[in-house]
């Protein structure tokens, strides 16, 4: 029988052992490939050459793809020729010279990387017309997708992932060399060192973590230089944490001597005691790599949610255009009662003022970033007018003295409220004192452009000031309308843009939404798939780990069903364990990520509790589905009938 007979038989006889692992190969080589592809895609680099170089955002994804899986692919290999020591030493045994045991092995690698290679490619082929389709629509492009086949890509993913695999598989091959006869025989009994926990140690990984944690929560943007020392030391007492506090802590639970000897709590803490000290530094990594993934999809769910909050605040109208008389009214309306699908809401017309003004010092870095500016000025009724066509009631009414202001680049965190501040209002050398009634965070029109001017604030003033301040030369009239289902209004927001021409610049929220979306939608699909790829990663490592505990305490647990425990208690108690393994990193990574999405929340200015929520259930969810496989699977490895 020839090596590779061996080698076809092993990997037959073992498969079982391996698919899980076979399995998240074959999804990461996948992703890889769909990443490469689209990097290729001729469709997708028309549709987007305006926008953000899809060839180096996939580029870049495909990199980050492969120095993970590389990675993982080295820890799973080290694994399970680690966890065949004994086979190892019985073919030893048998006269087998460790080059040729050590070729088998190289073998055995090469064959499973080489088959899951094949079938991520095929699978991935299949379907990139799907993923290509989800990006497609992510960036809100209508277009039919051409199924294609890239043959840069196969290649390109061929050479990258036959490399890994020929790599990890001489490390496999090295790995025989390190161990005498006797040692492979004794492995299974060999564990891994247990270090004594440390108080010290355990209280300094509480004090690191509060103190990364605290700066996080307190960090005002004055200096890049503490974001790395925030991560450092986080990370630091992220270890310190699973090493030595979670070990005092299990062996602190011990001194609660009623629920301590009930039941088999009693073995479960013992195991759960040694799993802990075994398993430590990995229980710390993957605990990193939830907080990576969950801060990478938070983000990206985050910036979206952000995005669109940002759209609605500066286009809160469908269109905005200047007014060039009824004509150009009437036609524009007869265009939008061509599409039923975008039935009209509201048209209305206004009148603006732009008056040199001086603003209150707000800012609480002293930027006085309102002082000598321009403003828009509007009349109360036409603010009502506008807000009761946006459905908005402010119901407030003002004094001649008195003002409302819009503002649109307001940030709690760098500026005070402006609430009972001044701020004058200059016409024909005269300038106007006005008392700030109320604040609105956001715009009350879509954002106008005028001569290089942005509006950025509005100051809403009763209509005797406002008649009292008009000046012809200073007015802009403009049409504000709005309609449903804005987000397609493809076809109707181009036959308005015909239509006014050179007349007027639409400002419409399908342009803005699509302009967005387009540049966005590459972050999110990238953000998205890779986060995917680290938690199908982090999850196999949990599962492969735990299982390989599952053979070495196959004997113990048949010694308890001997002596009359019944099966429903042990396979509680190993719930209980796998349960704690579990929630262990997956509870602080996702306190480790929200801690970093503070940060995020302040730099966008908006909340981000909505999408931080979904992304941590959704992660969750599929880490409670590794748990369950990983406690029936472990189930079936200890039953003995």
């Amino acid at each position: 029988m020839t090596l590779l007979n061996i080698t076809f038989r092993n990997i037959k006889r073992n498969f079982h052992n391996y698919l899980i692992y076979f399995v998240s190969m074959v999804f990461c080589i996948m992703i890889f490939y769909t990443f490469t592809s689209i990097e290729y895609n001729k469709q997708v680099a028309e549709l987007t050459a305006n926008s953000m170089s899809v060839s180096t955002a996939f580029n870049g994804g495909s990199i980050v793809i492969a120095v993970f899986v590389a990675m993982f692919i080295w820890y799973s290999n080290s694994f399970f020729t680690k966890k065949r020591k004994k086979e190892v030493a019985l073919y030893s045994m048998l006269g087998v010279k460790k080059r040729q045991i050590g070729r088998m092995l190289f073998y055995e690698n090469l064959v499973m990387g080489a088959v899951a290679l094949v079938a991520g490619i095929l699978i991935g082929t299949l379907f990139s017309k799907l993923f290509v389709m989800i990006l497609i629509h992510i960036m809100t492009f209508d277009v039919n997708v051409n199924f294609s086949i890239s043959l840069k890509a196969i290649i390109s993913t061929i050479i990258v992932f036959l490399i890994i695999f020929i790599i990890a598989s001489l490390h496999s091959y090295t790995l025989i060399y390190r161990f005498q006869l006797i040692e492979l025989f004794k492995s299974a009994k060999v564990g891994q060192k247990q270090p004594k926990a440390s108080a010290i140690l355990a209280v300094l990984s509480i004090i690191f973590i509060g103190t990364g944690y605290y700066m996080a929560l307190t960090y005002k943007f004055e200096s890049l230089t503490k974001l790395p020392v925030i991560l450092v030391i986080t990370i630091i007492g992220n270890y310190m944490f699973f090493s030595s506090f979670i070990v005092f802590l299990v062996k602190f639970s011990k001194k609660n001597k009623v629920e301590y000897f009930r039941g088999l709590n009693m073995i479960g803490t013992s195991q759960l005691l040694y799993r802990i000290k075994a398993n430590g530094r990995s229980l710390a990594t993957i605990a990193i790599l939830c907080a990576t993934t969950i801060t990478a999809m938070g983000t990206a769910a985050s910036l979206y949610y952000a995005q669109i909050n940002s759209i609605n605040k500066f286009t809160p109208f469908s269109y905005a255009y200047k007014s060039e008389g009824k004509s150009t009214d009437e036609q524009v309306k007869q265009i939008i009662n061509k599409y039923p699908s975008n039935k009209m809401k509201s048209f209305t017309n206004s009148e603006f003022l732009i008056l040199d003004s001086k603003g209150p010092d707000i800012s609480k870095v002293k930027a006085n970033s309102l002082e000598n500016s321009k403003s828009f000025v509007i009349s109360e009724s036409s603010m009502k007018k506008l807000s009761k066509a946006r459905g908005v009631n402010y119901n407030i009414s003002l004094k001649s003295d008195q003002v409302m202001f819009f503002m649109v680049t307001f940030s709690d965190k760098l500026m005070e409220s402006p609430v009972g501040k001044n701020i004058e209002l200059k016409v024909a050398g005269k300038v106007m004192p006005l008392k700030i009634k109320a604040f609105k965070d956001g715009l009350l029109t879509n954002q106008i452009t005028e001569n290089d001017l942005y509006m950025h604030d509005t100051v809403v003033v009763t209509d005797e000031v406002y008649n009292k301040l008009y000046d012809k030369d200073k007015g802009l009239k403009y049409t504000f309308i709005d309609i449903e289902n804005q987000r397609k209004s493809k076809k109707l927001t181009s036959e308005i843009k015909n239509i006014l021409g050179n007349k007027g610049t639409l400002l419409s929220y399908y342009e803005s939404y699509r302009g967005t979306m387009t540049s966005l939608g590459i972050i999110i699909f990238l953000a998205s798939f890779i986060g995917f790829v680290f938690l199908i990663c982090t999850g196999s490592i949990i599962f492969f780990k735990q299982l390989s505990e599952a053979s070495d305490d196959k004997e113990r647990y048949d010694i308890l069903k001997k002596i009359g425990v019944k099966k429903s208690e042990i396979r509680v108690s190993i719930a209980k364990q796998m349960a704690f393994i579990f929630a262990l990193p997956l509870v602080v990574g996702i306190a480790h990520s929200l801690i970093a999405l503070t940060i995020l929340q302040s730099i966008l200015g908006s909340s981000v509790v909505y999408p931080v929520f979904i992304t941590v259930g959704v992660y969750t969810l599929i880490y409670i589905i590794y748990y369950l496989l990983t406690v029936n699977s472990y189930w079936k490895i200890v039953d003995v009938k």
